[in-house]
């Protein structure tokens, strides 16, 4: 494959990540048949994205390691044990995408470490994005100004939902059974997961650049 068309195949997966993770996130608690079969999508693009960046994860323990490189392995190594937490619970209480497997014992553990692991997932997936997202090049100041006060406007929001959703507790595994808000519009909790990504990816990608301005 081509260089030019590896990249544009590269950014096509690594949206479609997103953007299915939020969909994932969204419709956990509502939306059982979809959830379950956008995951699997999930699982089938987070396989391609592996296969797309084997380069980069061959090279990974090669070279000098700084502090925005140990972060960046830890953020990746986190997110495979959540992922892999993720793929074994859902073989065990999967009602519909896995329903032609024999019943498995544990539903009540892994009906916990799927959640747990589903909100660590979102978490470090976005922190891994802002970890290697970079800026577009070339651009004007007013554009660069505008970019900056849309993520605040987004991140703000972000900060919210996040509270507003109950991320907090989730990541903390203190929720066992998650109580189901029915009253709000799938549309708006949507946006509020894409709200939380948008502000996790940016708290990371500026970390990121401080660490690097440290280093220099």
């Amino acid at each position: 494959m081509k260089g030019n068309n590896r990249k544009v195949l590269k950014i096509a997966v690594d949206v479609a990540m997103a953007a299915v993770l939020v969909a994932v996130m969204a419709t956990a608690l509502v939306q059982e048949v979809p959830h379950e079969w956008l995951g699997l999508a999930l699982f089938v693009l987070l396989i391609a994205h592996i296969v797309l960046n084997r380069r980069w994860l061959g090279s990974v323990f090669r070279g000098r390691h700084n502090v925005v490189r140990i972060l960046q392995i830890v953020t990746i190594a986190g997110l495979l044990v959540c992922m892999l937490g993720q793929v074994v619970s859902s073989l065990v209480i999967s009602k519909h995408a896995f329903a032609f497997l024999p019943a498995l014992p544990g539903a009540a553990w892994a009906r916990r470490v799927h959640m747990v692991c589903s909100y660590w997932s979102f978490v470090l997936a976005f922190a891994h994005a802002g970890l290697h997202v970079r800026a577009p090049r070339k651009l004007q100041a007013w554009q660069v100004w505008a970019f900056r006060i849309v993520f605040f406007v987004v991140a703000a929001f972000g900060a919210y939902s996040f509270v507003r959703l109950g991320l907090p507790a989730y990541l903390a595994g203190q929720v066992q059974f998650a109580a189901v808000d029915t009253t709000t519009p799938l549309g708006l909790v949507i946006a509020q997961y894409a709200s939380v990504a948008v502000l996790v990816t940016g708290l990371f990608y500026y970390l990121r650049k401080a660490l690097s301005i440290k280093k220099s």
